[in-house]
C-alpha cells in the first residue's frame, strides 16, 4: 500500500511537472507601458508550406505609460511554418507616430490561446524603446472566434478584425523545472514515514 500510495504521489509529480511543455500559450506576464488598437485589421495568406500574417496601419486608439507624438499606427509582418505555426519564425514589427519610428522589434517566439495569437518581440528600437523592457508582447485578439489554435482556423486571403495590444514584458522569477517533483517526491516520503511510524 505505501509503494501505491507513493508511486501515484510521483506518478502526480511528472505529470504536473512535465504539463507545462504541451502549453502553446507563451506564458509571458506583461505590464504598461502598452500601446493598443481596437480596429486592427488582420491580413493572412497561405504559401505552402508557410504563412504570413501582417496587418499595416492599425490606428493606436489607447496607451498606458507612454505618449507617442500625434498619429501612431502599428506594423507587423510575421511568417511561421504551417506545419507548426510555433517554429521557423520570421518577421517584426513597428510603431510609427508623427516623428518617425516609435517602437519597432523582431519576432523571438510565437503563441497562442482560444482566439488569441502572442508574438513576442525583442531587439527593441526607436524614440520609445527606452520606455519599454528588453521585449514586449503583441495579443492579437480576433472578433470572431476561431477557437482554440486560431492558426488551424485561418484560411488563405483572410481578413480579420482584431484588436492588437502592445506591452512590456516584465521579467518572470524563475521556477526551477523540477520543483513540483521534488515537491511529489517530499511529500510521498513523508507519508511513507508516517504511515510506518503508526
Amino acid at each position: 500500500m505505501k509503494h501505491s500510495i507513493t508511486a501515484a504521489i510521483m506518478a502526480a509529480g511528472l505529470a504536473f511537472g512535465a504539463g507545462g511543455a504541451f502549453a502553446a500559450t507563451l506564458g509571458l506576464t506583461t505590464a504598461a507601458p502598452s500601446l493598443s488598437s481596437s480596429t486592427g485589421l488582420i491580413s493572412y495568406f497561405d504559401v505552402d508550406p508557410d504563412g504570413d500574417l501582417s496587418t499595416g496601419g492599425a490606428e493606436v486608439d489607447a496607451t498606458d505609460g507612454v505618449s507617442p507624438s500625434g498619429f501612431t499606427e502599428i506594423g507587423f509582418g510575421v511568417g511561421f511554418s504551417l506545419a507548426d505555426p510555433t517554429t521557423g519564425l520570421t518577421g517584426g514589427f513597428d510603431v510609427f507616430d508623427d516623428d518617425g519610428l516609435f517602437l519597432g522589434g523582431d519576432l523571438f517566439a510565437v503563441g497562442f490561446t482560444e482566439d488569441v495569437i502572442e508574438l513576442h518581440f525583442n531587439n527593441l528600437s526607436g524614440s520609445g524603446a527606452s520606455a519599454f523592457g528588453t521585449s514586449v508582447l503583441a495579443l492579437i485578439v480576433f472578433d470572431d472566434p476561431l477557437g482554440a489554435n486560431p492558426f488551424a482556423a485561418l484560411l488563405d486571403g483572410d481578413e480579420l478584425g482584431a484588436s492588437i495590444t502592445i506591452s512590456d514584458v516584465v521579467a518572470p522569477i524563475p521556477l526551477p523545472a523540477g520543483l513540483p517533483l521534488l515537491l511529489a517526491g517530499l511529500l510521498g516520503l513523508g507519508l511513507v514515514r508516517r504511515s510506518g511510524a503508526g
